[in-house]
């Protein structure tokens, strides 16, 4: 099954390798969501909890009550910042921000020379897309993850929320080396 609202197909490397085939099928035969922006691009979308009155932003004017050296004890930096936009990049500022962030990811594409944003993923942290990777391909209470400890907390913790096993294989470290326990990993995936 494709993943529905991909442009473009993703990425097909290595060729042996498919991601639909550990993707959840509830998640794949998931909807994406639209959003009101998806189909209208001018005036203001109440619905979707955009401000009618425009941003709130402070005055830009010099009557702020501050001088150029903020002896006020005012901060400038974001009216500094609010002065530098334009009229249309203020008029956008009440409104959500990009759920796909196309460009951004269009960008990093370029960077990491990639075909496209369909071969980048942006995530709000390593946290949010390690619970993502749980909740995508792990079925609750099924299945379970191995983790190498000493590693990163988070993998246990987010395993737990998500009720997801975990397997623990402590890496040897014999001499000093944090090297894979493989007779112990080879031993647990069978």
């Amino acid at each position: 099954m494709p993943i529905l609202g991909l442009k473009t197909p993703g990425p097909s490397h290595p060729p042996h390798f498919s991601l639909e085939e550990i993707i959840r099928p509830n998640i794949l035969a998931l909807q994406p969501y639209r959003c009101a922006r998806d189909d209208y691009s001018a005036g203001i979308l109440l619905d979707a909890n955009e401000n009618a009155l425009g941003p709130s932003l402070p005055s830009l004017s010099s009557s702020s009550g501050s001088t150029s050296d903020g002896a006020s004890g005012e901060s400038t930096a974001g009216t500094d910042t609010l002065a530098q936009m334009s009229s249309e990049e203020k008029y956008l500022l009440n409104r959500y921000p990009s759920p796909t962030h196309d460009s951004l990811k269009n960008q990093i594409a370029k960077f990491r020379g990639v075909p496209d944003e369909n071969w980048v993923f942006l995530g709000v942290g390593s946290d949010e897309v390690i619970d993502m990777l749980y909740r995508v391909l792990c079925v609750p209470g099924r299945d379970q993850v191995m983790t190498t400890p000493p590693t990163y907390g988070m993998y246990k913790v987010t395993a737990n929320v998500n009720d997801v096993g975990v397997v623990e294989i402590p890496l040897t470290t014999e001499g000093g080396k944090f090297q894979l326990d493989e007779e112990a990993v080879s031993f647990s995936t069978h």
